[in-house]
């Protein structure tokens, strides 16, 4: 008998992996709600060509922070900070850290003087093993004087002032976001990088050791039905341009990845030139990629508005009660059609927001349907489930025996009814909750909807 350990741990529906039978229902990619949002624009002299597309947002004691890329007309590219209380009005602070044609007080961060330079994430290291006083990591590709080029790691005891951890690059030179995190599931770093094959692919490197990344593995890339679906007289081909891959916070096997899809024009005018969407891929291992619908998470804006052209989802996610804030740069030009020293204050970055674990769910329709899953091993004494109904559609949920028989006093019919839209809703059986009797025993769920959305359940 195949069982499935989920313990306390909270489980999305990202595939059929728990699901031993269904009928009338289907995993389904959910989009986020636009804000329109203007929470960064360029307006300082640093930022005067545009702001964005590599960005980092985190929460850190109740601060939100950002650390966001700007390139001024001159070509010179810089990584800059800013501050929220709500996650909507951004304030760009004025630090006496790295100064910009002699304005002292800037918002600026690195370098600290014009360098190659391109600006891969930020992140709080949560490796038990990191001392304070390299809480925050700063990956970049970066030339420093005197110095190799390549993909660089920097450390921080307060997001503000950097120092390198090592005298040499940690990665070969990796054009791109390039993302890292500590990821606890495996207790070693991570980072995904660029690689070309011979267009852009997504690359990921596995390590305990910062200072050295090792060599990556290729492991998402556009395929055959990408390249089928193109238009051959409007695009010469297509690829993936970043991955701003992250870990989800709130499960312990499930990765994300936003990579901008790039649809190259075939032209003879503009090289390298076209438009680029966000698309949504997810994992349970951060290695195996899938793409449950290839529509794109983030479409382009309206022509001529400031998310017309090009899209880029920035690293990070908050987590801000029962939603999910993304943040993304757009741009009213595609990817090669713009001029540094001539375009001027370019670039929003915007929020995007979705519902706790929305970014997938089983779905059912008006006609109804029903799933059980595969054997279960949980710990706590109550089922909670993150559901929306409509006024009419319901949610029923019955526990079974291994052989597929209903436990007595716990089937769909001896369930209160789910109506409605909830984000923690504990599961009864004639009004008790109590199902401690049979944790750490393989258990089957059966659910039973109707025009309704279940996001994710967990044991309590």
């Amino acid at each position: 008998m195949n069982v499935i350990y989920v313990g306390s741990f909270k489980q999305l529906f990202i595939d059929y992996s728990t699901i031993e039978r269904k009928r009338g229902v289907e995993i389904v990619v959910n989009r986020p709600y636009l804000t329109g949002e203007k929470c960064i624009i360029a307006e300082k002299p640093w930022e005067g060509h545009r702001v964005g597309p590599y960005n980092s947002i985190l929460e850190d004691n109740g601060v939100y922070k950002m650390w966001y890329d700007a390139i001024a007309n001159d070509g010179s590219r810089w990584l800059c900070y800013a501050e929220s209380k709500d996650g909507v009005h951004w304030e760009k602070k004025e630090l006496d850290v790295v100064s910009f044609n002699g304005i002292k007080e800037t918002n600026i961060v690195f370098p600290h003087e014009k360098r190659p330079f391109e600006p891969g994430c930020v992140f709080i290291d949560t490796n038990p093993r990191c001392p304070n006083s390299e809480k925050y990591k700063m990956i970049c590709s970066y030339e420093p004087p005197n110095g190799k080029r390549g993909t660089w790691v920097f450390a921080s005891p307060n997001g503000i002032d950097w120092e390198p951890i090592s005298d040499e690059p940690s990665f070969r030179p990796s054009d791109t976001n390039n993302i890292c995190f500590y990821d606890y599931r495996i207790d070693k770093y991570v980072a995904y990088v660029r690689v070309w094959d011979p267009w852009r692919k997504v690359g990921r490197c596995e390590f305990e050791d910062l200072r050295d990344w090792g060599r990556e593995i290729v492991v998402f890339s556009y395929d055959e039905e990408d390249w089928r679906g193109l238009d051959k007289e409007l695009f010469s081909e297509m690829d993936f341009y970043n991955s701003s891959a992250i870990k989800y916070p709130l499960a312990k096997d499930v990765y994300l990845m936003f990579p901008s899809a790039y649809y190259h024009y075939k032209t003879k005018i503009r090289r390298n030139d076209g438009p680029l969407d966000i698309q949504f891929a997810i994992s349970r291992d951060g290695v195996n990629w899938v793409r449950l619908d290839r529509r794109p998470f983030i479409r382009l804006g309206k022509e001529g508005s400031w998310c017309s052209g090009c899209l880029y989802m920035s690293y990070g996610i908050i987590v801000n009660d029962d939603e999910i804030w993304l943040y993304y740069t757009g741009y009213d030009f595609t990817h090669g059609n713009y001029d540094v020293a001539r375009d001027k204050f370019k670039g929003v970055i915007s929020r995007a927001i979705l519902r706790v674990d929305g970014f997938t769910s089983i779905d059912a329709s008006y006609v109804g349907g029903e799933f059980t899953t595969m054997p279960l091993i949980f710990e706590g004494s109550k089922l909670v489930v993150n559901v929306e109904t409509s006024a009419g559609g319901y949610l029923r949920v019955g526990l079974l025996k291994p052989n597929g028989e209903f436990i007595k006093g716990y089937s769909p019919k001896e369930c209160d009814v789910v109506n409605g839209n909830f984000v923690e809703k504990v599961i009864t059986w004639r009004g008790e909750e109590n199902i401690s009797d049979f944790s750490g025993e393989p258990i089957k769920l059966y659910f039973k909807m109707k025009d309704a959305k279940l996001y994710s359940f967990q044991f309590l």
